[in-house]
């Protein structure tokens, strides 16, 4: 087993509303590690405590029972900036993030509040620059760009710090296909040095095709952990978070009712596609 990232142990929280008015919890007994090189899918329907979950991966909420570590450390014991070197959050719209007058100062600014400077500072921010593919637009106010590179922008603007966890609420919203795979590819290569990766996303044919391990959540429980392929196979524990399987292993579950047999685990139109191929040679 990798390394343990983030340990989250029976947390339970609830939201606030004033005195008089008594919300119901937003977690419950929640409990799930995070490992280095894993990417994480969140899923569940709106109001299931995907968001509420992933701002407790990082310190911005603090359970009311239980605890989450981060390596060794109790996130309710650390400053949010400080754990912010080891837990990056990329909020849904990246306007929430950018507020400087430059690409290059977004980037800039998290490592210069961790007291880094010179030469360091220099290289640090342009590996990080061209990582991302915002060298030319360095100078450019993130105001000016487009939602895409904009969402690139304040993702650069986390890694840059060196976190060992990324945590990202809806990535890839408003994101065509071939932003959403520049994205993706990027992430799984930060997944594939030893960081990890925490997605919420509605995207269950991103999950099919990018997530080591999918977490379904219904009303702030649990309700599965495992593996995507596992899950889209599992029509009870889908019903039980209101989900759907992507299309590729809805097709291939109805071929199965009439006869057709593809193997378990056809959850990608590549994977289909493989399956179908090889059956059609198996018949030849």
């Amino acid at each position: 087993m990798s390394e343990t990232l983030v340990r989250v142990q029976d947390i339970s929280f609830a939201y606030t509303a004033d005195a008089d008015t008594q919300l119901p919890p937003a977690l419950q007994d929640v409990s799930l590690d995070i490992h280095a090189g894993e990417l994480v899918a969140l899923i569940g329907q709106n109001g299931s405590g995907k968001t509420t979950l992933a701002k407790h991966l990082n310190g911005l909420l603090k359970p009311a029972t239980g605890r989450v570590l981060v390596g060794e450390t109790d996130t309710r014991e650390i400053a949010v900036g400080k754990l912010a070197r080891r837990v990056g959050f990329v909020f849904q719209n990246p306007d929430h993030q950018l507020f400087l007058p430059s690409v290059r100062r977004e980037v800039e600014y998290g490592p210069r509040q961790l007291g880094i400077d010179g030469p360091e500072l220099d290289g640090r921010v342009a590996e990080t620059l061209a990582r991302f593919g915002l060298t030319a637009l360095a100078d450019a106010h993130p105001a000016m760009l487009g939602r895409g590179l904009r969402r690139l922008t304040a993702l650069a603007a986390v890694c840059v710090m060196g976190p060992r966890v990324l945590v990202l609420d809806e990535p890839t919203g408003g994101l065509d296909r071939r932003r959403t795979g520049e994205l993706m590819a990027m992430l799984r290569g930060l997944v594939d040095e030893g960081r990890a990766v925490a997605l919420i996303t509605h995207e269950m044919a991103l999950v099919a095709e990018h997530a080591h391990r999918v977490v379904a959540l219904r009303d702030g429980r649990v309700v599965a952990d495992m593996p995507p392929s596992s899950l889209y196979e599992r029509q009870d524990l889908l019903q039980a978070a209101r989900l759907q399987a992507p299309d590729p292993a809805l097709l291939a579950a109805e071929l199965r009712e009439r006869g057709v047999m593809l193997p378990p685990g056809v959850v990608t139109v590549a994977g289909f596609c493989d399956a179908w191929i090889a059956r059609q040679g198996e018949s030849q």
